[in-house]
């Protein structure tokens, strides 16, 4: 059993690799009590957000409800996403969902906001859901002032994302695969996160097979010796 410094090593060493900070995607790592661990740039300008204003607070503070809208319900349906991946250590899709948010610092009221939202497991080198990474796409652009809560303009903006959401959460996947393989190095050999990654990337280079593939043979072969 790892303790509780190695799992908060384990999701710092998410926030700061490379990928997760220069990516176009909009990314935030929470751990199990939803408090923000990290967010990338992406994720600080869809959400009109400074770093600040969100590492180290709970998310659906950092993030509330608008409470001029009537009906609100950005927070509960994102805190009971948060919690099914906790508890099943499985990815959560939620498809549309409108989900205001405060407008920037200085400026009174709350922007309308759209999203397609992946949750995903940050899982620890002993199998222990220890975070959660959440993604967030803006899909406000893609439908009408007047669609939100019709169910025949959110079904389509859903079918017409299906292809993009796969590619999402097959990244997802691979991400989560590396980030949970730096994890068991780091544990094993007692080496940094920037060390466990070079690690792999070398392994990556010497082998010609991709970066999330040799993760996984690692994780495979680390569950292995558990047995």
């Amino acid at each position: 059993m790892f303790s509780g410094s190695s799992d908060a090593q384990i999701l710092r060493a998410c926030c700061d690799d490379p990928a997760f900070r220069a990516t176009r995607s909009p990314y935030l790592v929470v751990d199990r009590e939803f408090t923000v661990v990290g967010a990338n740039a992406a994720f600080c300008a869809a959400t009109l957000r400074a770093p600040g204003e969100l590492v180290g607070r709970p998310l659906t503070a950092a993030l509330p409800d608008n409470p001029h809208r009537p009906g609100a319900d950005g927070v509960a349906r994102l805190t009971a996403s948060l919690s099914r991946v906790l508890r099943l250590g499985l990815r959560d899709h939620l498809p549309v969902q409108r989900h205001d948010v405060p407008a920037a610092t200085g400026t009174p009221g709350f922007v309308e906001r759209v999203w397609v939202t992946v949750n995903s497991p940050l899982v620890a080198p002993d199998g222990r859901v220890i975070g959660v990474l959440h993604h967030i796409e803006d899909v406000t652009g893609l439908i009408s002032p007047g669609a939100e809560g019709s169910d025949l303009a959110a079904a389509a903006l859903a079918r017409a994302l299906d292809t993009e959401n796969s590619h999402l959460r097959a990244r997802f996947s691979r991400h989560v695969s590396i980030e949970q393989a730096k994890g068991a190095l780091m544990a094993q050999r007692g080496c940094s996160a920037d060390e466990a990654f070079t690690l792999l990337r070398r392994l990556s280079h010497e082998t010609n097979r991709k970066l999330h593939v040799v993760a996984e043979a690692l994780l495979a072969d680390t569950v292995g010796q558990r047995h």
